[in-house]
């Protein structure tokens, strides 16, 4: 377990701020859209020196994920109101009311809209943030960085999944050590898959 530097907690703090007063004024589903602006060329996840110290700045590389459609209206039966809105409007759920933010269990997490592998509880921490937190993802590939300027005075890395660009969270530079990455996610974006338990060895019989 890590602690938060003072320069995450400012990023915590300022972040958190920002959010509670958007949730003075609820919209009709009860959850905060917080529209993401989104620049037209996105950006995977790298694992250069710039991106290890800047993932906003991080190298252009092939996405290694097959594109997927969504079918809106499906999605919002399949999906509770909150899962849609920060997966499909950017949305942040409250912090520290997720399910996954003090879950540790061995397994991975995948996108809850096309379940495309993301993260491994292997790279989970606990950052303090109140959201999910990890320090990698589990593939370079599995998801696109994106420029968010939709706060005012503040410019964020958003992180959407490659398959179906849905919206997953952000990615700061104030993680734990080598790579600083922390990737602040929803849970309402994930879903978790244990780990199978290993297969019982085989004894063999003795005459």
């Amino acid at each position: 377990m890590f602690s938060l530097s003072r320069h995450a907690l400012r990023h915590t703090r300022n972040f958190a701020l920002i959010a509670a007063a958007k949730w003075r004024h609820p919209n009709p589903l009860g959850v905060v859209a917080a529209a993401a602006t989104v620049v037209p060329i996105a950006r995977c996840f790298a694992d250069s020196d710039e991106g290890k110290t800047n993932p906003s700045k991080a190298n252009n590389m092939e996405n290694k994920s097959e594109k997927v459609t969504v079918n809106k209206e499906e999605l919002r039966k399949r999906l509770t109101p909150l899962q849609y809105q920060v997966t499909q409007e950017a949305g942040t759920e409250r912090p520290y009311t997720g399910c996954y933010n003090k879950h540790y269990e061995k397994g991975v997490y995948q996108c809850i809209v096309c379940h495309q592998d993301l993260f491994s509880s292997d790279t989970k921490y606990d950052s303090g943030c109140g959201w999910p937190a990890f320090n990698d993802v589990l593939d370079k590939g599995k998801v696109t960085l994106h420029r968010d300027a939709s706060i005012p005075g503040m410019v964020r890395t958003e992180v959407r999944c490659s398959k179906c660009s849905a919206h997953m969270g952000h990615v700061f530079d104030d993680g734990p050590p080598p790579k600083h990455h922390r990737f602040c996610i929803n849970s309402a974006s994930i879903d978790f898959v244990r780990k199978a338990a290993p297969a019982p060895t085989p004894t063999s019989s003795k005459k």
